[in-house]
This record gives structure tokens, C-alpha cells and sequence, in this order.
């Protein structure tokens, strides 16, 4: 693999990013900030992504004893 080529990145603002704003929805998510995580889910709507998540089923507590 050739190292003389510099990499060409994208000159978007950070507020343009869709991979920022899921972070973010991800970080809110996690620690119940529901006014971030609502920011952030409009942000991704604004830049075309939707974001929705299913339930999943309830995984047993490490150490549980389950026959």
C-alpha cells in the first residue's frame, strides 16, 4: 500500500456530520438525556437519516443461575 497519498477528507461542518449526531443520540441514549436525544434524532432527520430502534429481548444477568 502506497503511504504518498494524503487523505482527502470531507470539509463538512461537524454540525453536518450524520456519524456525530448518532454518536451523540447513542451518548444521550445511554444516560437518559432525553432533550439531547431528541436534538440529535432531529439533526439526523435534517441530514436524511432515521433512526429507530426495536426492543430486544432482555438478556439474563451475568451470574444468574437460569436452568
Amino acid at each position: 500500500m502506497s503511504t504518498d497519498r494524503s487523505f482527502k477528507g470531507d470539509n463538512r461542518p461537524p454540525e453536518d456530520s450524520p456519524a456525530a449526531w448518532f454518536v451523540m443520540l447513542e451518548r444521550a441514549r445511554r444516560v437518559n438525556d432525553f432533550e439531547l436525544a431528541a436534538r440529535a434524532s432531529r439533526e439526523l432527520e435534517r441530514l436524511g437519516v432515521k433512526v429507530t430502534y426495536k426492543p430486544t429481548r432482555a438478556q439474563p444477568a451475568k451470574g444468574a443461575d437460569h436452568e
